[in-house]
């Protein structure tokens, strides 16, 4: 009873989050939201669409990251922890990689999700402020940045935690 309710109070969340996302422009800052209408899907694609992450070539990622991904997660998470996040750059996620074009993501000096059945149940205790951030500001925003669906445990793809973040592999039962 008590998953189902997490459950639906998640849905109720997300529901939310991609109705905010719909008619603001996903709350993204005016730049990034301008640099999204820039990179078009290929010639002979149905309407107007934002090409895909997917997509894109090495070059384009790099111009949307820079352009579009990088203004509006820095909006968010300065306005979330504006002295936690006050110099929010391309290493604050990808880390000293970013420089040299190196990085791997996920990236496992970020916080690790907990792993095992009651990981994240545990993480919900613990952490339940940032939990809620991230999962109601800034995975509906990237996924909706990068032209993916958000990750449910529904449908388990698209773009999650995971994402961005290893998981911790919970200690062996005894």
């Amino acid at each position: 009873m008590k998953t189902k309710l997490i459950l639906g109070v998640l849905g109720a969340v997300v529901l939310v989050s991609f109705v905010n996302i719909i008619f603001t422009n996903g709350g993204m800052h005016p730049e990034a939201a301008a640099s999204m209408r820039a990179v078009r899907a290929p010639h002979g694609s149905a309407g107007d669409s934002v090409q895909a992450w997917k997509d894109m070539a090495p070059g384009q990622r790099k111009a949307f990251m820079k352009h579009t991904v990088l203004p509006t997660m820095r909006d968010e998470f300065q306005h979330f922890d504006a002295t936690r996040f006050e110099k929010f750059n391309c290493k604050t996620c990808h880390g000293e990689g970013a420089e040299d074009g190196t990085f791997k993501m996920p990236n496992p000096k970020l916080y690790k999700l907990p792993g095992g059945p009651d990981g994240f149940s545990k993480m919900m205790q613990k952490d339940s402020v940032i939990l809620k951030f991230m999962s109601t500001t800034v995975k509906p925003k990237m996924a909706a940045m990068l032209g993916e669906p958000e990750w449910t445990m529904q449908t388990k793809t698209g773009f999650g935690c995971g994402n961005c973040h290893t998981r911790e592999m919970p200690a062996p039962a005894k």
